[in-house]
């Protein structure tokens, strides 16, 4: 009971997170995390990989709203541990887009994320991949190349070398 006001603000925090990937606001999600924290998407497709850095996680938030122009996140329950120098908080979450052909996408989720005084050191988010892979494969073949892009982290890496 002594840290549920504070947890009911990291909840709040989660939820505004999702509402702002949910209206394309974007651009300010990475300046929520840590310069070194990590970031990493479960499965080997153009939304995978591990991430570090607000550099490379801003990136990977834009490449989202490339692929789902109307993304939106539902947060279903959030869970929250800890005091402000090391919290953790849990997240399950549905996933809904509108594909070229019209059809709807949806998937499940969760989040698993590691705040330290405010700043998030580490999110890992996990979605039904095998499902995920196959709308990627769809919008590969109505015309979005980038669905068909390899993780983040190595077109980053061969774009540096």
């Amino acid at each position: 009971m002594l840290w549920s006001p504070y947890h009911a603000v990291v909840r709040a925090r989660v939820r505004g997170a999702f509402a702002a990937l949910s209206t394309k606001a974007t651009r300010d999600l990475a300046t929520e995390f840590r310069p070194d924290a990590i970031f990493r998407f479960s499965g080997d497709h153009a939304m995978g990989g591990e991430l570090r850095g607000r550099e490379q996680i801003g990136a990977w938030f834009a490449r989202v709203r490339r692929l789902f122009p109307d993304l939106a996140l539902v947060p279903l329950e959030i869970v929250v541990n800890g005091g402000p120098w090391n919290t953790t908080a849990a997240a399950r979450f549905l996933v809904h887009a509108t594909l070229p052909n019209g059809e709807p996408y949806e998937n499940e989720g969760m989040q698993y994320l590691r705040i330290i005084w405010g700043a998030i050191a580490e999110d890992r988010l996990y979605e039904d991949t095998a499902h995920l892979e196959r709308v990627l494969a769809q919008l590969s073949q109505a015309g979005v190349g980038e669905a068909s892009a390899s993780p983040l982290p190595e077109t980053i890496q061969a774009a540096a070398g």
